[in-house]
C-alpha cells in the first residue's frame, strides 16, 4: 500500500464516521476518533452484512483494498449509537433531521423500481441493487443536509 492510498483511506474512513455520527446525532472525539469509527463500521458493517447473507452494495477498491462504503456507514451508525446509549446511560434521545417529502418520495421511487427490477416485472439498464444503493443514498443525504 503506498502513502497516497492510506491518505485515501483515511479520508474516506473520516467521512464515514462524521456521516455515521451525524445520522445519530452524537459527537465524541475529535478527527482520529470520526476515522477509528469509519474503520470500525467496515468492519462491524461488513461482518454484519456477510451473516445476514446481503451483498456488497456499493465499495470502493483502493489499491488491493476494498471499502465497503454502504456497510461501512450502517455500522458505523449502529456503533456510535451504542456507544451514545453506553454514555449517556441508556436516556439517548435520537436526533436525526427528517428528509423532505420530496426525498423521501423519490427514495420510496427509487425502491419500488428496485423491487420491481428484482422480481422481473420491469427492465432498466441498472442493476435492482445499485437502484436500491442509489435511494438509500438519497435518503441518507435528505437526512444529513437539512433542505435537500
Amino acid at each position: 500500500m503506498t502513502l497516497v492510498e492510506l491518505v485515501i483511506l483515511l479520508i474516506i474512513a473520516a467521512i464515514i464516521g462524521f456521516i455515521a455520527q451525524s445520522l445519530v446525532g452524537y459527537r465524541g472525539g475529535g478527527l482520529l476518533v470520526t476515522i477509528a469509527l469509519g474503520f470500525i463500521g467496515a468492519v462491524f458493517g461488513t461482518w454484519l452484512a456477510q451473516r445476514m447473507g446481503l451483498p456488497e452494495i456499493f465499495s470502493l477498491q483502493i489499491g488491493d483494498i476494498t471499502f465497503p462504503i454502504v456497510w461501512a456507514v450502517i455500522g458505523a451508525a449502529l456503533f456510535v449509537a451504542l456507544v451514545a446509549i453506553v454514555a449517556r446511560g441508556g436516556g439517548y434521545r435520537w436526533s436525526v433531521t427528517p428528509p423532505t417529502r420530496v426525498t423521501l418520495v423519490l427514495s420510496v421511487l427509487l425502491g419500488i423500481l428496485s423491487l420491481l427490477m428484482q422480481f422481473g416485472v420491469i427492465s432498466l439498464p441498472i442493476s435492482a441493487y445499485n437502484l436500491m444503493a442509489i435511494a438509500w443514498i438519497a435518503l441518507l443525504l435528505g437526512n444529513l443536509v437539512r433542505g435537500l
